[in-house]
């Protein structure tokens, strides 16, 4: 039913129980789990500051890296052995939707905050953007904070 496991990661502490949720799926379904960071350039740019640009996209990327592989490793030790590192640059939930669609993904699994109100607003939601605009399911695990 689900083969390709689509499971998009910032690295937060509560993603773990995303992680958790996906494996339990991966292990039912003998699926592949997709970890997928995206690098988000940071939306401030000053002329003169390409040079600093490039360490902090640079930085960004390093750390991603390290996420997804860290990730990979979790649930490879639980016992999934297909699983996919995935590092993409851009808006995220255009980068999550892209790779679902370019590698025909089955389901994505992600991780919510559940915020409402003011919150909800001022810091947006990849979650919500990924729900509304994807073609395939979407589970949301909420995060314990």
């Amino acid at each position: 039913m689900f083969k390709d496991i689509l499971l998009p990661t910032d690295g937060s502490k509560g993603a773990a129980e995303a992680v958790n949720c996906a494996v339990a799926l991966a292990k039912k379904f003998d699926s592949t789990i997709h970890v997928l960071f995206v690098v988000e350039p940071p939306r401030f740019q000053d002329i003169g500051a390409t040079a600093a640009m490039n360490d902090i996209l640079r930085a960004i990327r390093e750390a991603g890296e390290g996420i997804v592989r860290e990730t990979a490793k979790l649930i490879q030790d639980s016992g999934v052995i297909a699983v996919e590192e995935v590092l993409r640059e851009g808006h995220p939930a255009e980068e999550i939707l892209r790779y679902a669609r370019e590698n025909e993904m089955d389901l994505i699994v992600m991780g919510t905050h559940g915020r409402r109100g003011l919150g909800r607003l001022l810091l947006g939601s990849v979650t919500e953007e990924v729900v509304r605009t994807s073609h395939i399911p979407v589970l949301t695990v909420r995060i314990s904070e």
